[in-house]
């Protein structure tokens, strides 16, 4: 998925392949994505392949885009099983057919040039995006998780 926002930054989300490829009977080992993640913002530019999604998550954020590009989306933010990546998508009331999209970074996402302040090593990129934006930025996602479906059930259950 690839998002452009009007202010001219960028996120780029692609599931690459599962961490464990061999593995089929642990539950999480056999579900954890390897994510390439690039972004570009004001702060600087960087790009990092990490395992922080499993298949369910990276499901459930597919669902989270859906939902926040039909409707008014809540400020719920999107966590993980690993604190990585963080994704809070919020209504534009002064422009009813955008989404304010907020992707937080931490720790293997941070880019290597960040310094960390006291109290938070988040580095969040902020993207003002049209809904039909992020519904197809969902659908990119989706079609990525297609090739890396869930193995077994979610232990998460």
């Amino acid at each position: 998925m690839l998002l452009r926002g009007r202010e001219g930054n960028e996120l780029e989300v692609r599931l690459m392949g599962y961490q464990f490829p061999d593995e089929e009977r642990d539950p999480w080992d056999s579900n954890w994505l390897l994510v390439s993640v690039r972004v570009l913002a004001p702060e600087g530019s960087w790009d990092v392949v990490d395992p922080c999604l499993t298949t369910w998550e990276a499901k459930r954020l597919v669902s989270y885009l859906i939902h926040a590009a039909a409707h008014d989306p809540a400020a719920v933010p999107m966590t993980f099983t690993e604190p990585n990546l963080t994704v809070t998508a919020r209504s534009r009331t002064s422009a009813p057919l955008r989404v304010h999209l907020r992707a937080c970074f931490a720790l293997e996402l941070r880019p290597p040039w960040a310094r960390t302040v006291a109290g938070s090593n988040n580095l969040c990129v902020d993207l003002d995006v049209e809904r039909g934006d992020l519904a197809r930025a969902a659908a990119s996602l989706l079609a990525d998780l297609v090739a890396y479906p869930q193995r077994g059930d979610d232990p998460t259950l």
